[in-house]
């Protein structure tokens, strides 16, 4: 399996980091790192839950159980046994039980000490899991007023439907007795007196609406309440509120479970989980660069990846550093301007070059008011045209020779872009090329075959599922190419930067991030040779004269010969 496909597989795939033992996720890391801030809101609602809670006044529970004797309505004349919905008869049944005029005949009973919206309040009827039945829950101050309001209100809920049902027999037999009268009346009218047939005909009638309304009185007597049992409610011996350990304990698990989702949201947009996710891909992470994206601040000084890059880059040919970004605004101009700083830091000589169409970010990172005019296949023979490079304003305080130059669009796809970045890389200690982003950009693609040694950008506050994203297309780029990636630089947004002091004593960069100081004795580029006793400072031999042209060395990092007076 190749290097690209490698990283291209570790990346996408959010892989742990390289000093976390195996089988942990990128999910994992966001969770550890914020263990303390989750066990302390945990702790402090867990807290907050269980002091609230003894402030709450005390609630008992109680709850009484009906069961119905039919699941079908009262029917006075019998026409609707054995018809309509059961669960639809319950639902009618519990809405009785919440009428106003079962709560107000409740209010009434003893113990229950409640109006009627108090009352609505503490009472909850619902339907149980069997369609004959049905639960009244009541609360109070008191297990007693409990136990007395869901009681109060079944006893009323059996009192209204008895009361219903009456009215009902009541108005059939109403409706048969006066059926009753009018089927006499019709049977004995016209009839002579004493007619045998008519009298005949008239009892049968008196007779017939005697026996319906018999037989409604029956009904009537027999559906009663529709209740046949009842579990009447009990006096509770414990509230239900409040239970400060309960809810304190509630209160602690959803605030672990809010404050874990936050911290997993947020994985991906801090600099430890970018950092994670490179040394992750399996491309070495050459250190993390401050930037502030202002002209009126030092440019910091990329120290330790210029380091790392030293030796990445042992025994290979010297030529072209290329920085590109994985996406747009990734600060490939600020980056290659502070390997440009630390380079100069040493007394080097440094170049900077952008493609044509893309100079404009480095342009003005750098100082310079107008870009120079580009480089074009001419400068293959060594001859440059008049302002083909132009100092870098940014770090003229340095002792070294920073300098900025275009590369021509036509230079780019013709097939001297190879020869001339040899040549620069043979006139200069280092050559740095600011492009890209490579997945999307055709000049820095172009650039990628040139280039001895290639640096992906990646901004810190990037979410992983768009670095993900992007890195795939970047390792796309790299496998059309033949080319894998040399090693990342994360940035972050640095803090307001220090003037820098002149001369060039140390080496530490300005505004550099916390954890990222100078650089130890032994990875610091060391000079060629010993300097002579005569020979002057760096800091004073680069005020009069220009810093003479390296040599050579690794990949172009070789340090400057030291200068003579």
């Amino acid at each position: 399996m190749s290097a690209s496909s490698m990283g291209r597989r570790g990346m996408s795939e959010l892989e742990p980091r390289a000093d976390e033992p195996a089988g942990r996720s990128v999910v994992f890391s966001a969770l550890r790192r914020s263990w303390m801030w989750i066990a302390v809101a945990s702790i402090v609602v867990g807290v907050a839950a269980y002091e609230v809670s003894l402030f709450t006044p005390e609630r008992y529970e109680a709850e009484s159980t009906v069961v119905l004797a039919s699941t079908q309505p009262f029917s006075a004349l019998g026409d609707q046994q054995g018809g309509g919905d059961p669960e639809r008869f319950l639902a009618n049944q519990v809405a009785v039980a919440t009428s106003t005029d079962v709560l107000t005949a409740a209010i009434a009973a003893d113990g229950v000490g409640a109006t009627e919206e108090q009352l609505r309040d503490a009472v909850t009827v619902a339907p149980s899991t069997a369609s004959d039945a049905f639960t009244v829950t009541a609360t109070g101050t008191t297990g007693a007023q409990a136990a007395a309001r869901a009681n109060a209100v079944v006893a009323a809920y059996q009192a209204e439907v008895l009361r219903r049902v009456t009215d009902a027999a009541a108005l059939a037999t109403q409706n048969n007795a006066d059926a009753t009268r009018n089927a006499a009346q019709a049977a004995g009218a016209g009839a002579p007196a004493g007619d045998a047939d008519a009298a005949a005909a008239v009892r049968n009638a008196n007779s017939e609406g005697a026996l319906q309304a018999g037989q409604i009185a029956i009904r009537a007597a027999a559906y009663g309440d529709n209740v046949t049992s009842v579990d009447a409610a009990v006096a509770p011996t414990s509230p239900t509120e409040p239970k400060p350990w309960r809810n304190a304990f509630i209160g602690f698990v959803l605030a672990a479970l809010i404050a874990s989702a936050v911290a997993i949201w947020r994985r991906g947009r801090s600099r430890e989980d970018v950092e994670g996710l490179v040394r992750g891909s399996g491309v070495p992470l050459l250190g993390v660069v401050p930037v502030t994206g202002r002209r009126d601040q030092p440019v910091a000084e990329a120290l330790a990846p210029l380091v790392s890059l030293r030796y990445l880059a042992a025994g290979r040919p010297k030529g072209p550093v290329l920085v590109t970004g994985l996406q747009s605004g990734d600060a490939t101009a600020e980056v290659s301007l502070a390997l440009a700083a630390a380079a100069a830091r040493d007394g080097r000589s440094v170049l900077v070059l952008a493609p044509a169409e893309d100079e404009a970010g480095l342009v003005h990172a750098s100082g310079l008011p107008v870009a120079p005019a580009p480089l074009t296949a001419r400068a293959a023979g060594g001859s440059l045209p008049p302002g083909a490079l132009a100092p870098v304003p940014a770090l003229s305080h340095l002792p070294g020779r920073a300098s900025l130059g275009v590369l021509d669009a036509a230079l780019l796809h013709g097939d001297s872009l190879e020869e001339v970045l040899a040549g620069l890389s043979a006139q200069h200690d280092l050559v740095v090329v600011a492009a890209g982003p490579l997945a999307r950009s055709p000049r820095a693609f172009a650039v990628l075959g040139a280039s001895a040694t290639s640096v992906a950008v990646v901004r810190s506050d990037r979410p992983a599922a768009q670095l993900s994203a992007s890195w795939d297309e970047l390792q796309d780029r790299l496998s059309v190419a033949g080319r894998t990636l040399d090693g990342v630089v994360v940035t972050q947004k640095g803090r307001k930067a220090r003037a820098p002091r002149s001369g060039g004593g140390s080496s530490s960069a300005a505004g550099a991030p916390a954890g990222e100081g100078p650089a130890p004795a032994a990875g610091r580029p060391l000079p060629a040779a010993p300097r002579p006793a005569s020979a002057p400072a760096p800091a004073k031999a680069a005020q009069g004269a220009a810093t003479p042209q390296g040599t050579g060395g690794s990949a172009g990092l070789a340090p400057a010969e030291p200068r003579k007076s």
